[in-house]
């Protein structure tokens, strides 16, 4: 499924609400509504990463991490 910046936003808006104290969160994505409770908070954290991944990947954007070693002499 290709999300858009605006399924983010939901799920951002989702994650403040409960963060913020209110017990049920609704989240909207593409045809599909579904609500969230304060247990599901990692889940929606989750949910974020994935969306910003394929959001990023979908943008040609590539993460990639580079590490440097020495012996220390």
């Amino acid at each position: 499924m290709a999300y858009t910046e605006t399924d983010l936003q939901s799920v951002q808006q989702a994650i403040l609400a409960l963060a913020s104290g209110k017990r049920v969160a609704s989240v909207r994505i593409g045809e599909t509504t579904v609500e969230y409770g304060q247990v599901d908070l990692e889940k929606l954290r989750r949910l974020e990463a994935q969306i910003r991944s394929d959001i990023q990947a979908a943008a040609g954007r590539k993460r990639f991490v580079l590490t440097a070693t020495s012996k220390g002499l």
